[in-house]
């Protein structure tokens, strides 16, 4: 039932948003105990780990002589090229477990995304992070298929709610590190249209929250 909603039903703010965390939180418990290896509290094994830097701390230990300099950018580059080619062999290496997806999680991540293209902002907003949830207990060959999924809210340049839903969800990855390097030259593009998004309604134009949720999606990123 909670499956079926009528129109009346659909544009109910509260009760959107609210079926938006219930699905989210049935599909972690799913989960979770799908995969009795991983512990409760743990997050994906598998995501793109980016370290602790601080950049007061790198001001700090920065050499004032040009051969110091250099070779603090060469060790940070060297660890951010291990970084990124141990997050992106992840998905096929022993960090990422994979186990049976219940069909509840898929049901439930069905109705999770549709609501990315909601006409309620608050709803697109809970749409977005438990797009981010539920994508941390997933197997990583399942994330991609989640990020297939989100990416096709880009094909139409007229929906500026479904771009923004769009936005706030790979926002919500960066975020918690599940896109991986592999990712970018897919995700990267779509956001670089978004952060210029503009469509013309009648004599004004929309697209300020798509520019918004771009510009967090690239924080995210950094």
């Amino acid at each position: 039932p909670l499956l079926l909603l009528g129109s009346e039903e659909q544009h109910n703010q509260l009760l959107c948003r609210h079926m938006v965390k219930w699905f989210t939180r049935t599909s972690v418990t799913y989960l979770k105990d799908s995969n009795p290896n991983r512990n409760a509290t743990a997050a994906a094994t598998w995501r793109y780990q980016r370290g602790q830097r601080r950049l007061l701390d790198l001001r700090a230990s920065t050499p004032k002589s040009s051969d110091g300099q250099a070779e603090t950018k060469e060790k940070h580059a060297n660890s951010d090229q291990t970084n990124m080619k141990r997050s992106a062999e992840s998905p096929n290496g022993t960090a990422s477990i994979l186990f049976p997806v219940p069909d509840q999680v898929e049901d439930a991540m069905g109705q999770i995304l549709d609501s990315l293209a909601h006409s309620s902002t608050v709803v697109r907003w809970s749409a977005a992070k438990g797009v981010g949830r539920v994508t941390e207990q997933l197997p990583a060959q399942c994330a991609l298929d989640v990020l297939d999924a989100v990416l096709e809210y880009f094909e139409n340049p007229e929906r500026d709610d479904c771009w923004h839903g769009a936005c706030l969800a790979l926002a919500e990855m960066a975020r918690k590190g599940l896109l991986l390097p592999t990712s970018l030259p897919l995700v990267i593009p779509e956001i670089c249209k978004a952060i210029q998004y503009d469509v013309r309604r009648g004599h004004s134009s929309v697209g300020s929250n798509v520019r918004d949720a771009a510009c967090y999606a690239f924080w995210a990123f950094a």
